[in-house]
């Protein structure tokens, strides 16, 4: 089977434009996510490929099959929901077989693939429990086996991990991307998490106001945002016009705070600015720094632990960043 092609597709819910003439293509194995944030599109646009939501304008097609006409049960989708979905009156193994008997799968193989589908999720011998037995993670693992037991074409992810504990979450999306790439199963994956999404997507569509504001892998939209909104929703950044940093042309531009060092410890070459530390933050591994330059621009700064590195607030240092690192955006 090949990609997912999305042209045109637009929906409208009274006077607001949820999503407004997306085009995109996902290709086939990939692990795509939907960036953005709350009221961004993400989630109707996931609803329009599940056939949840109908399309107001423009088409879907799964290769070349054109599918947004179709039937949500027959458009060859598992699809796993925020909240779970699971029937509390059902054990495990009935919630997986569900979508099974609702198939019509003869009865002799739905113990054997239900079996299968909760090894994949690591939860062999549970199918005799009830929901209520079951943590958050293995009730998200019961939703997951659920989804891939209809053997589906593509795998849609609603925000999964959003109802999990923070450490959960970092375990159970690791598991999520590995169990995608070894089926090699098309996943298109919804979220509002930067970090999330940067973890586990091939490639990601960042949304803003029913559009796409960009598309492209982890490493480029992070370190190449196109757009101020691009800049500042994937992660921290310094957004300032070019002459905070001493430069004469007269464009907004992205410095991450990474980029950022002493003067001391920077490579000649590198454009010093003076200033003065007007609040720290100190998180473990690393501590975070803003610092007023004698412009009165506010950088944001990152420093790695080091024991023998002690820095004051009020403190007067000079910085220095990589010019390679600046992005200029729109």
């Amino acid at each position: 089977m090949s990609g997912i092609v999305i042209a045109g597709a637009s929906r409208t819910f009274g006077t607001v434009r949820a999503v407004d003439r997306v085009d995109l293509t996902v290709e086939q194995g990939e692990f795509f996510t939907l960036l953005g944030p709350s009221g961004c599109g993400k989630t109707t646009l996931l609803r329009m490929i599940a056939g949840f939501t109908p399309l107001d304008a423009g088409e879907i097609r799964f290769g070349e099959r054109r599918i947004d006409r179709l039937p949500a049960h027959v458009r060859d989708i598992g699809m796993v929901f925020q909240n779970y979905a699971v029937f509390p009156t059902l054990s495990v193994a009935g919630n997986v077989a569900y979508g099974l008997k609702a198939r019509r799968v003869p009865a002799a193989e739905i113990g054997p693939r239900v079996e299968e589908a909760l090894a994949m999720v690591q939860l062999a011998g549970y199918g005799g429990r009830q929901p209520h037995e079951l943590s958050g993670g293995q009730l998200q693992r019961v939703a997951i086996a659920r989804a891939l037991v209809i053997r589906p074409h593509v795998l849609l992810f609603d925000e999964p991990l959003s109802n999990l504990d923070a450490r959960l979450r970092v375990s159970m999306r690791s598991e999520i991307r590995a169990l995608q790439k070894s089926l090699g199963i098309t996943a298109i994956y919804v979220t509002h998490d930067q970090e999330e999404a940067m973890s586990v997507s091939d490639r990601i569509a960042l949304m803003n106001h029913g559009r796409l504001e960009q598309v492209g892998v982890p490493e480029e939209i992070y370190r190449k945002p196109a757009t101020r909104f691009a800049a500042e929703f994937m992660g921290t950044t310094n957004l300032v016009e070019a002459r905070a940093l001493g430069l004469a042309a007269p464009v907004w531009v992205s410095l991450r705070p990474e980029a950022l060092r002493f003067a001391e410890e920077a490579p000649v070459g590198w454009p010093r600015l003076p200033g003065a530390v007007v609040a720290l933050e100190m998180l473990g591994p690393i501590t975070r720094l803003d610092v007023k330059l004698e412009n009165g621009s506010v950088m944001k700064m990152v420093l790695l632990d080091a024991p023998g590195q002690i820095v004051r607030e009020g403190q007067v240092v000079t910085l220095a960043y990589d010019p390679s690192r600046l992005t200029v955006v729109s």
